[in-house]
């Protein structure tokens, strides 16, 4: 036992070492270290995964290839939850949550351990006598960090450009359309909301403030405004009328950035006309830029949101 804890830490120890001279010589290159963050995570994945079950509620489900992106001309899965009884009675419509990153929504096992307990959440409210809804979230492509720029980055470039514009439109024309056609929604915008985390965060501000004809809620968790902050907060100017929106803006208190961005980000919503009793502005003590913060937020933007 004793000799095998040894060979372990001397076989990182030599890792270390290694990616220490790599930096060394070579200058700090984000690549490598974000290929030793990888392979580290994979290989607590790989084990996690032999013992780990899902963690979804029954009426929260994964769809695959239900909808296709016209833009890519590819198919994507659709992770959608449906209110308790919402096969019981047909007359009843519902709002709907829209989420970027949508496989960090119901299960731990598509989420990779880090599910915002989405469905957990709204089937205990709703089990109260609270308000029910549709949830529909896609996961991110392949290059989630040009999906997710609606505009490109000074300080982090992309070696193509980027489509998250193109992303937008299609989850405010293809993809509500689709979900409409086949759900029992109230497709109204003071009934539907667009959410997302860090660069899902800033395309849910993009998306509300660039489509006011399709969402009146937004739920944005530490929105990466870094990308061109300027751009982002000017969006805010061009919205046509902020005082029946809704918006849940949520943040660590550990991610200092990130917080600094969101408060000169609400204090420009308040300023152009959104009313302060339609903005909650939470910062999560000791959390940082991470799951826990975007979970623990949920369970405070819901049901607020829809109320």
């Amino acid at each position: 036992m004793k000799n095998t804890t040894k060979r372990r830490l001397l076989i990182g120890w030599l890792l270390l070492t290694i990616l220490a001279g790599i930096v060394y010589v070579t200058g700090f290159d984000e690549t490598v270290v974000y290929a030793y963050r990888d392979w580290k995570h994979d290989r607590w994945l790989k084990e996690w995964l032999k013992t780990a079950e899902p963690t979804n509620a029954p009426n929260a489900q994964r769809l695959e290839k239900a909808v296709t992106a016209d833009y890519l001309g590819e198919q994507k899965d659709v992770d959608i939850f449906l209110p308790r009884g919402y096969n019981d009675n047909d007359s009843v419509r519902y709002p709907v949550l829209y989420f970027y990153d949508g496989d960090n929504l119901f299960d731990q096992i598509i989420a990779e351990g880090s599910e915002w307990e989405v469905d957990e959440v709204i089937n205990r409210i709703d089990s109260a006598g609270g308000p029910a809804c549709i949830v529909v979230g896609i996961q991110s492509g392949v290059n989630r960090s040009a999906e997710y720029k609606p505009y490109p980055s000074n300080q982090v470039k992309e070696d193509g450009e980027v489509f998250g514009k193109q992303h937008a439109e299609w989850y405010a024309r293809g993809l509500k359309q689709w979900v409409d056609t086949n759900y029992r929604t109230r497709p109204e915008p003071a009934f539907t909301g667009i959410g997302g985390c860090s660069l899902g965060g800033l395309m849910a501000h993009y998306s509300l403030m660039t489509y006011p004809d399709v969402y009146g809620i937004g739920i944005i968790f530490s929105p990466s405004l870094w990308v061109d902050e300027a751009q982002s907060l000017s969006l805010i100017d061009e919205h046509p009328d902020l005082s029946k929106a809704r918006i849940f803006l949520n943040s660590g208190a550990l991610e200092t950035p990130i917080v600094e961005g969101s408060e000169r980000l609400r204090d420009r919503l308040l300023a152009a006309g959104l009313p302060k009793e339609q903005l909650y502005f939470d910062i999560e003590p000791d959390e940082g830029h991470w799951h826990a913060t975007w979970r623990k937020g949920f369970a405070k933007a819901y049901p607020w949101v829809l109320e």
